[in-house]
């Protein structure tokens, strides 16, 4: 073979390129199988490689504990809270009025309620969180791959790339060692990505409406907004893109699927807001005293002003500065929920109230956006990780499979500049390619679905501060953090197939010059 012949060939396969999945659809079906086993694999060495990792509870698991029929197995007291986790818990019954919504419940009462009947079948006489964990994790997995299974790339590279930093970002284990234990955030991401890829699903195999489809997405939505209640503000957001994707059939009004669809939706919003109000009246005590007392009037340089633009007595401004979770001591009068709190704040102060004083002050509420970002990135947490009998003392480190969180944490620019600078030009990115493939509706609806992620994580930013001022600031950015990280996900798999094609695309000129 002379090497005009030779050249010849290699120009034929640069051409079809091999590494195209219409060339090689047969190998594209395996990449999902093999991600999610790599994942799996991942996230069991994470959580039950021994001694079997969780978060230690700093107080919050009581409100869990109350809705979902569970409580303490030995009577312990609260000597173990941020130091050591607890696994074990007794069962309580259940009234079945909290599964259907009309007593509102966290989300959480479902994978729980299925681990108390694991534990049954198993032969526990208690409820062990490791099994939640485990729930938490097929969850978790079962959403991967159906993101997998239903996002279309251009070429085998890209596939592959994006898998192998989804296990590496989504499956970290700062996210991943959260499954044990009773907070909402676990429930919070696993239901937030079954909801992405329920909506994926659908818009793959668009041309079935099924039920089957729609109860999927209704289902994920449930799970996602009722976790906790930074998440109930998302619900105008998930309704949009449930009619946006699923869209009514205006030639037949009342046909069974527009009906199920209004139904779902209606329960939806009925549920979403019964949770919130029932949360809102216990926890919501807290958040709106910490919202004034150690966000507003924390570092005010005039807190009784401040107060009586709120429609407060200046009176209250003897607690500026504190958090709702001191001794009694620590306040001079206005002790949360006392009765004098109760008449002079709780009574009069309302999210409303807290929303309209940042609009008429900008600055404060830019200010405190670069606070919040300064506490971005950060998914660890200081509680303990191990149970007292497993560790000689408190030990809050951890490091199973966490090269990304201690990456972005270390590295990346906790700033608000950066963090708008980030999502600006991932806006302005992905609009580019909207318009180019405005004709390709697959392409359009996935740009779409980015847009929503990065709106959620957008929402999920100064929801902390406005709604808890200067407490636990990290903790509640943690959805904001799994939204960035898919996105930062999605804008480095697109560099990467972009990459790929100008490599591909130079080389073929290389060889068309040779021949």
């Amino acid at each position: 073979m002379d090497k005009s012949q030779e050249r010849g060939e290699l120009l034929l396969n640069m051409k079809k390129n091999k590494w195209s999945l219409r060339e090689n659809s047969s190998l594209c079906r395996y990449i999902p199988i093999i991600s999610i086993l790599g994942a799996f694999i991942a996230a069991l060495f994470i959580l039950f490689y021994p001694p079997m990792p969780g978060i230690a509870d700093q107080g919050d698991f009581q409100r869990v504990m109350k809705a979902t029929g569970l409580t303490d197995a030995k009577g312990q007291d609260s000597s173990h809270w941020f130091k050591y986790v607890v696994t074990e818990y007794k069962t309580l019954p259940t009234s079945s009025l909290r599964f259907l919504g009309i007593i509102p419940t966290t989300s959480m009462i479902y994978p729980i309620t299925f681990g108390k009947l694991l534990c049954n079948i198993i032969g526990y006489n208690y409820f062990d969180t490791r099994i939640l964990a485990f729930i938490y994790l097929i969850l978790h997995m079962t959403g991967l791959y159906i993101c997998f299974s239903c996002i279309d790339f251009k070429n085998i590279a890209a596939a592959v790339f994006f898998s192998i930093l989804s296990i590496i970002i989504l499956v970290d284990g700062n996210y991943i060692v959260w499954f044990n234990s009773l907070y909402g955030e676990p429930m919070m991401i696993v239901g937030f990505l079954l909801f992405i890829s329920s909506i994926l699903y659908f818009s793959k195999h668009r041309e079935d409406r099924s039920y089957k489809k729609l109860l999927f997405i209704f289902i994920s939505s449930i799970l996602f907004l009722g976790s906790k209640a930074q998440c109930f503000v998302e619900l105008p957001l998930v309704v949009f893109i449930m009619l946006r994707i699923v869209k009514i059939d205006r030639k037949q009004i009342f046909s069974k699927t527009n009906i199920f669809l209004v139904i779902t939706t209606l329960t939806l919003i009925f549920y979403v807001r019964g949770t919130y109000c029932k949360i809102d009246s216990s926890c919501g005590v807290d958040t709106k005293f910490n919202s004034v007392f150690y966000g507003i009037l924390k570092n005010s340089q005039s807190p009784k002003k401040d107060l009586t633009m709120l429609g407060l007595s200046p009176d209250l401004s003897v607690e500026a500065g504190k958090h709702a979770y001191l001794p009694k001591s620590a306040y001079v009068k206005y002790v949360p929920w006392s009765d004098i709190t109760n008449r002079e704040f709780n009574k009069k102060i309302s999210n409303v109230n807290i929303v309209k004083f940042y609009v008429f002050h900008p600055d404060r509420l830019l200010k405190g956006m670069e606070y919040t970002a300064s506490k971005s990135f950060h998914t660890e947490t200081s509680l303990g990780k191990y149970e007292r009998s497993k560790v000689s003392k408190y030990n809050p480190e951890f490091n199973r499979f966490t090269f990304w969180s201690n990456f972005r944490n270390l590295k990346l620019p906790k700033t608000l500049s950066f963090i708008a600078v980030f999502y600006t030009l991932v806006f302005l990115v992905s609009f580019i390619e909207y318009i180019k493939n405005k004709k390709n509706e697959k392409i359009t609806l996935q740009i779409e679905i980015l847009w929503m992620i990065m709106f959620v994580g957008i929402v999920q930013f100064p929801m902390p501060y406005i709604g808890n001022g200067e407490a636990d600031t990290a903790k509640q950015l943690f959805l904001f953090n799994y939204t960035f990280d898919i996105t930062f996900l999605v804008g480095c798999t697109w560099i990467f197939d972009k990459l790929i094609a100008t490599y591909y695309k130079y080389k073929r000129f290389y060889f068309e010059l040779l021949s």
